[in-house]
């Protein structure tokens, strides 16, 4: 992590394009971050001290992504963030840790998508029917 982290250059994209849309990768991993905040929502409490200092800290470094689909990246190359949050909160199993940098993620996820320019989510798979499809109709 630099002191000083360069912001990244956001041009203003004033022409009427599609919005770009999720890949199903980028799906289940914004899935992923809403199940671990709402983990971490259900068990830290909010006067655990350490572990909210670790999402806030987390976030912070986080604002220097500005552009939302640039987290999916950052969240694949996350090792200075997890270092940053076992240094801060440390006593926990490493799925706890997990959980509360992926609800930075969220955070930051919320903060990038508010303007409603995010890019467009899939819907939900349908379910498949059990057993394997036919070679031959």
């Amino acid at each position: 992590m630099s002191a000083t982290p360069e912001p990244e250059r956001h041009v203003a994209n004033e022409s009427h394009e599609r919005p770009t849309r999720l890949t199903r990768m980028q799906q289940l991993t914004l899935n992923t971050w809403r199940r671990a905040s709402a983990r971490v929502t259900r068990d830290v409490s909010p006067n655990d001290v350490l572990a909210q200092v670790a999402i806030y800290a987390s976030l912070a470094v986080l604002r220097d992504t500005t552009d939302p689909v640039r987290l999916f990246a950052r969240h694949d190359t996350r090792a200075e963030e997890f270092a940053l949050v076992t240094s801060l909160a440390h006593e926990r199993s490493r799925e706890a840790l997990h959980d509360l940098l992926d609800s930075a993620f969220l955070l930051r996820w919320l903060e990038v998508t508010s303007n409603g320019r995010g890019p467009e989510e899939l819907p939900p798979l349908s379910p498949r029917p059990f057993g394997h499809q036919p070679l031959l109709p």
